[in-house]
């Protein structure tokens, strides 16, 4: 009896079923309308409702996926404000606690009032799901496993979401706060993180942000792994992880719970040692938040110095607004001002490197293998990557030891060479290297290069680039060792019209296969980024009944593949050759403009009658200048090719100085 008494007051539970018991039918009614009511009103209207992407997967989270969404973030919240709103009412505060009740007798009546109000309106959808199995022919969707995975990660979900609410209940007093500060609890595992790595990237010259953002950063965001249950259900790990976070969030609000003071209320922090934590946890959150929204968008060092002053100001003053709940703290700068000196000096020694990390490279003999190449993209475990066809997975990782030196060389000229790139993302790319060491660490740098780094490599690099493991890591055909399943292999011109040939003969496919793996591997690597090519080459595969897609170049230097298709009599059905062209009108390319530029053509000027161009007709001089040009725009001269079948619109292309032939240079210098 006297446990019973402990646990359970009636008078509480009177009081929270008229305060919350409204809830308990609101969400009762969602859910019916969101799951059961849905699966009936598709069942009923439609023959082929089966096919219908909700019946299609096997999990009930697809049906008004995101209003379910929705009640999982809004109505524990929700509860778990009305329930323990008589903590930040002063009259209602001081009436409880002064009733003959402990306080963890009432922390565990509201608790579990709270928790049965969200759980049961879950149990009773999961029955009525059963019964409606019953009646709709849904095995997918309507069967006891996944009735009973939906029920499970509901309540683990919703479980989680209301200890947070009422573990933010124990630390403000007020209830619009608690809801506020539910929110930011709910990100701020990932969204400090985020803005951290960010603004660590601007001071420390090698930090791979891209790699520890691409790392599952995401994951620790609820909103995105429950937005994820559409497609991937919770794994054991997931239930655990949500389980455990929950029951600390219980027993932690349930120590600060019984040393709360009753005159907190309607006070924004309820502990005075938590203010300071507060102040500056907000000041610091939006400094990183202005220095980084500058470092994006202007991406200069006096921007992003304008951000963190402007920025941590606006929140310091905001912060000491809602802790005094008065505008008049225009005063209080002695604060502001020690933190201003703190994250200087930390600043400083981030920037000074005092730990040694920019130039830190390890030793070849301590390198197992390493990643090289300019995206940390396949580094991360959630790439999309295909179960069976491991010709699709880009791994970029290298095992030669002469390679390896090389790239550690590679390393270290990085390392010693520029520090200061045009902000412009046109100008520069990344250098990501990431080395498996042979005692089990890792070593993760990136660093921002200039596009001739890959464009215009110098030795090393060149080097690298003509190895075969780089051309297997970058050319995916080259991974393509079986061409059963190969259901046929599109070639069509870049220059568009229809040039275009279909190979679907195996033995064919096999030979052409072949061919081009052979042209690909003897390539050097002047040929990777010449941006001459004749046409895109497509191989259809289907395996599982799944059809999917391997891309190619057809460059001008592959020459076995240009034979065999022309002893075939099909190289001039898939690629425009000088007979196909009327004329071709060429001109320099101005500062700054490109093909895209020169793509869009004033209304009263057409390309062709633009002064100091030149106008080419012959075959010859055509076939020189189709070998020569390129479909990149950074070439000094511009070339309009315009076809016998469309001479209203050409196709422009362009063409280096080095590369012109002498009638180009004689009639345009």
């Amino acid at each position: 009896m006297r446990l019973k008494t402990l646990l359970f007051n009636s008078g509480i539970f009177v009081q929270n079923v008229r305060a919350v018991g409204w809830i308990f039918i609101a969400y009762l009614l969602c859910l019916l309308f969101a799951v059961p009511l849905r699966i009936l009103m598709a069942a009923s209207s439609r023959e082929d409702y089966q096919r219908m992407y909700e019946f299609t997967g096997e999990t009930l989270f697809r049906f008004s996926s995101g209003f379910q969404m929705i009640l999982m973030f809004t109505v524990p919240v929700l509860l778990g404000i009305f329930i323990f709103r008589y903590m930040q009412v002063k009259l209602s505060a001081d009436y409880i606690h002064s009733l003959p009740l402990k306080r963890e007798a009432l922390y565990h009546q509201n608790v579990i009032f709270g928790l049965g109000v969200l759980v049961i309106p879950v149990f009773l959808t999961g029955f009525i799901l059963f019964i409606l199995s019953g009646f709709v022919n849904a095995p997918n969707v309507l069967n006891v496993g996944t009735i009973a995975a939906w029920v499970g990660t509901t309540i683990i979900v919703i479980v989680f979401v209301f200890m947070a609410t009422v573990f933010v209940a124990m630390f403000t007093g007020i209830s619009v706060f608690q809801g506020v500060l539910t929110y930011i609890l709910l990100v701020f595992p990932a969204g400090v993180t985020v803005l951290f790595f960010m603004n660590v990237n601007y001071f420390l010259r090698g930090f791979p942000v891209d790699y520890y953002l691409d790392h599952q950063v995401d994951r620790w965001l609820p909103f995105v792994r429950v937005g994820e249950l559409t497609h991937s259900p919770f794994s054991g790990s997931d239930f655990f992880g949500f389980l455990i976070i929950a029951i600390v969030f219980y027993l932690v609000a349930l120590f600060v719970y019984q040393r709360r003071k009753v005159e907190m209320a309607s006070q924004a922090v309820a502990f005075r040692a938590l203010r300071p934590v507060f102040l500056y946890g907000v000041t610091v959150c939006a400094m990183l938040l202005g220095g980084m929204y500058f470092g994006q968008t202007q991406g200069t060092f006096g921007w992003r110095l304008f951000g963190y002053i402007v920025a941590s100001l606006i929140g310091y003053v905001v912060a000491q607004m809602i802790l005094e709940k008065t505008w008049r703290v225009l005063g209080k700068w002695k604060g502001y001002g020690v933190f201003i000196v703190a994250m200087a000096i930390l600043a400083l020694l981030i920037k000074f490197d005092v730990t040694g990390y920019e130039n830190r490279v390890p030793v070849a003999e301590n390198v197992e293998r390493v990643y090289f190449s300019d995206s940390a993209h396949w580094l991360s475990p959630r790439r999309q990557l295909f179960e069976h066809e491991d010709f699709y997975n880009q791994q970029h990782f290298y095992e030669d030891r002469e390679t390896i030196e090389r790239i550690i060389n590679l390393h270290e000229e990085v390392v010693s060479g520029d520090r200061f790139y045009d902000q412009n993302r046109r100008f520069y790319r990344q250098a990501v290297f990431y080395y498996e060491l042979t005692n089990g660490r890792k070593l993760v740098r990136a660093f921002p290069v200039r596009v001739e780094f890959y464009n215009n490599p110098n030795e090393i690099m060149a080097q690298v680039m003509e190895s075969q493991e780089y051309k297997y890591n970058h050319f995916p055909v080259l991974r393509l060792e079986d061409t059963d399943k190969v259901n046929h292999i599109r070639i069509s011109s870049y220059r568009g019209g229809q040039r275009e040939i279909i190979i679907t003969d195996a033995t064919e496919i096999k030979e052409f296969h072949q061919l081009l793996q052979e042209d690909i591997k003897a390539m050097n690597h002047d040929e990777f980024n010449d941006g001459k090519s004749w046409a895109w080459i497509e191989y259809s595969l289907i395996s599982d009944g799944r059809r999917n897609y391997l891309n190619a170049d057809w460059k001008k230097s592959y020459k076995k593949i240009e034979a065999w298709l022309e002893a075939r009599d099909l190289a001039r059905q898939a690629r425009f050759t000088a007979e196909d062209i009327a004329f071709a009108i060429i001109g320099k390319r101005e500062v700054e403009e490109g093909i895209v530029d020169m793509r869009v053509v004033e209304v009263d000027e057409d390309f062709k009658e633009r002064e100091g161009t030149i106008r080419i007709e012959e075959v010859e001089q055509l076939t020189v200048l189709l070998d020569q040009s390129t479909r990149s725009d950074e070439g000094e001269y511009i070339i309009a090719y315009y076809y016998n079948d469309e001479l209203t619109r050409p196709h422009f292309e362009s063409i280096s100085a080095d590369r012109a032939p002498e009638f180009i240079l004689e009639q345009l210098n």
